[in-house]
């Protein structure tokens, strides 16, 4: 397998649109900004990015190993758990030990199962609610891969529609749903079925990857290769996401038709920014993300994930300055340094480390000689 370095910016780019979005939301820019505040606002399609990633990431390395013959789902859950839990642990514990929240909060966070348990949401750290998302899919993907498998042995046309199949049908079941209210209802929007038209995107481009002499993965290449134009749908697409078709900016009432529309938005934005890099030349797109600055922040990209909320927050808090009512320069100013810090330090204290020690415990299996 290759490793593709603009995929390392890529993470950058995401993680960016989160702090963004963040920054904006707590100094009330969304709505004084204009159109900046507003695109901004939208900076949630971070979440679907990475989400993105996870999916092509992920399947590619399942596609692989079931090629070769070497598949061992026990390490591969290993690894997953600790890339993910040991970090995320270590920024909750700080979180609680700050804010105190209720018990049976700290009890839903720790076990990440918060978005599954109405009002078990830390104002603090208000993004972990996608941490239960991708444990959820990373314990799906594989038996989701043993399907397609199948499907691929019947027809190796069908595991791609059947992909896509996959992600609109619960968006159409998520429209028909009633609003939900947040901090007091569950928001099942955020659950994995819901929200997995994101990794059916990085999916299906790990399909093509992997097959690309079918007929269906040469027109997706060839759309992918035209990366000004894969640039230019994603720009449209985001910009769009900031109408009324996708729901307030704020925290006002969203119905379900406009939610499946954001989302929707949010995975063809995603497959506007991935194509390109992984099924496309990539071009100035992929030269510009695999540069070295911007692919550091992609390498501590889950620290700075956990970490500048919490981060922004706190020093909103010890500014004394309210909520909602500007800032948003000097915090960022002040906030995105503290922030890097934390997942430079988080990675290097906590993330390699546990990764260093699942990958003793569970090596990956050796390719079988084919002579």
């Amino acid at each position: 397998m290759t490793r593709l370095p603009a995929l390392d910016g890529l993470r950058a780019v995401a993680a960016a649109l989160v702090v963004l979005t963040h920054a904006a939301f707590l100094t009330g820019t969304v709505v004084t900004g204009g159109l900046p505040g507003r695109l901004m606002g939208r900076g949630d399609f971070g979440v679907d990015l990475f989400f993105a990633l996870s999916g092509f990431l992920l399947h590619q390395r399942l596609l692989h190993d079931r090629r070769e013959g070497v598949t061992d789902v026990r390490s591969y859950l290993l690894r997953r758990a600790a890339r993910v839990l040991p970090a995320y642990w270590v920024a909750l514990a700080a979180v609680v030990a700050v804010t105190l929240p209720p018990v049976r909060t700290v009890v839903a966070e720790v076990l990440a199962v918060q978005t599954y348990v109405p009002g078990a949401q830390i104002d603090a750290f208000s993004q972990s609610w996608s941490i239960p998302t991708e444990l959820a899919f990373y314990v799906a993907l594989p038996a989701v891969a043993v399907g397609l498998e199948r499907l691929r042995v019947r027809d190796a046309r069908w595991p791609v529609p059947a992909l896509v199949v996959s992600a609109l049908v619960p968006l159409v079941v998520l429209a028909l749903l009633p609003p939900a209210e947040l901090g007091v209802d569950v928001l099942v929007e955020r659950w994995l079925p819901f929200r997995w038209a994101d990794f059916a995107v990085g999916m299906v481009l790990a399909e093509v990857a992997a097959h690309p002499g079918s007929a269906l993965a040469r027109r997706v290449r060839a759309v992918a290769s035209d990366t000004t134009g894969c640039l230019v749908v994603g720009a449209a697409t985001f910009a769009l996401a900031t109408t009324a078709v996708a729901g307030p900016l704020t925290l006002g009432s969203v119905s379900g038709p406009q939610i499946s529309t954001r989302i929707l938005l949010g995975a063809l934005f995603a497959l506007a920014l991935l194509a390109p890099l992984t099924v496309g030349d990539g071009g100035a797109w992929a030269d510009l993300l695999a540069r070295g600055p911007v692919r550091w922040v992609g390498t501590v990209s889950f620290g700075l994930f956990l970490w500048h909320l919490p981060v922004l927050t706190g020093l909103l808090a010890l500014s004394g300055l309210p909520v909602f009512r500007g800032g948003f320069v000097p915090l960022l100013v002040v906030g995105v340094p503290v922030s890097l810090t934390l997942a430079w330090l988080s990675l290097r204290l906590v993330e390699l480390p546990a990764m260093r020690w699942a990958a003793r415990r569970s090596p990956l299996p050796r390719v079988p000689h084919r002579g």
